[in-house]
């Protein structure tokens, strides 16, 4: 097994666990818990502050990205949600199709999906 590393980018400092580690990493000199890195991206030196800070603004971009498709496919998941009723309400009603409308309308409104 490999080790990761997990970084303070106030201290500008890393910490390295094993990969199999499942937890949060303190940092060592401020005690703020550590962004997790993972194996492999690269650690800047300490002494590269412009380095630091493009590590942090690729980390933030990467968590927006991530954040945004996560909305979208929320978003997705609800149109398909919302379509499958309208076309099972254009349909003839019968006992079937009545408690699958009844279900998928509990979807939409008990989650986000």
């Amino acid at each position: 097994m490999g080790t990761a590393a997990w970084v303070c980018f106030d201290c500008q400092t890393a910490v390295r666990r094993n990969t199999a580690f499942d937890g949060d990493v303190p940092c060592p000199n401020c005690g703020s818990p550590g962004c997790y890195l993972g194996y492999k991206i690269p650690v800047p030196p300490k002494s590269k502050s412009r380095e630091w800070t493009a590590l942090r603004d690729q980390l933030a971009r990467e968590r927006m990205q991530r954040d945004l498709a996560s909305d979208v496919s929320t978003v997705r998941a609800r149109h398909a949600i919302e379509q499958e009723i309208a076309r099972l309400e254009a349909l003839p009603a019968n006992e079937g199709r009545t408690k699958a409308i009844r279900l998928l309308q509990r979807r939409l409104s008990g989650s986000n999906a």
